[in-house]
């Protein structure tokens, strides 16, 4: 699957947590989106391996015999195998026509609201951790409140990154051959997401 990722471009963390964990202040991202560290909004100090054990019941997700909060301090797992990571934003606006000398009599449109979601798709191996917690984290958004911490660094060369929080829905999947799956999933936004420019030197 490595292959695939590097032929891709970006590199995106998932953390699975309960809605009640959300916090679109990003208080606790002091620093910014993805770094080694507690005070970024994905702490990449740790990575789920992509061979790990999964297992999920009750809103709990466990690595092996190990349970994993789902407070948003979860280790974050690296998707593998992307394909697409396309960010969509959107505004809602409302039409307001007024009829004096300063608009002419043209109608002004007035942003009233901004809605982004993040369109995902990859081949993976149904064995992959990063896989796993996707699926298992969409198949639960009603359940049980999961939602999603995710981050996308890139293309190759940039450090340019978007983060926020997002729910997982429209999960499709096509059985490519054995146990390799082409899947595609949209992360509908919720709350805002912010962005970190790469920098020239």
């Amino acid at each position: 699957m490595s292959s695939f990722s590097t032929a891709f471009g970006y590199t995106t963390y998932l953390v699975p947590l309960k809605a009640a964990s959300v916090d679109t202040s990003f208080a606790a991202a002091t620093v910014g989106g993805v770094g080694a560290g507690s005070t970024y909004f994905i702490n990449t100090t740790t990575l789920i391996a992509s061979n790990a054990v999964i297992n999920y019941a009750a809103g709990v997700f466990s690595l092996g015999a190990s349970a994993e909060p789902t407070d948003g301090t979860m280790k974050p797992v690296k998707l593998l195998g992307l394909t697409n990571a396309s960010l969509e934003t959107d505004t809602d606006s409302e039409e307001v026509i007024t009829y004096d000398d300063t608009s002419k009599g043209f109608s002004q449109s007035l942003a009233t609201g901004k809605s982004w979601s993040v369109s995902l798709s990859g081949v993976a191996d149904f064995k992959d951790a990063g896989y796993q917690i996707l699926r298992l984290t969409e198949q639960n958004t009603v359940a049980d409140a999961l939602r999603a911490k995710f981050a996308r660094v890139g293309p190759t060369g940039t450090v340019e990154t978007i983060y926020g929080y997002g729910t997982l829905t429209g999960y499709t999947e096509s059985i490519e051959a054995g146990s390799i799956v082409s899947w595609e999933v949209t992360l509908t936004g919720y709350g805002p997401y912010r962005l970190e420019h790469d920098k020239n030197d």
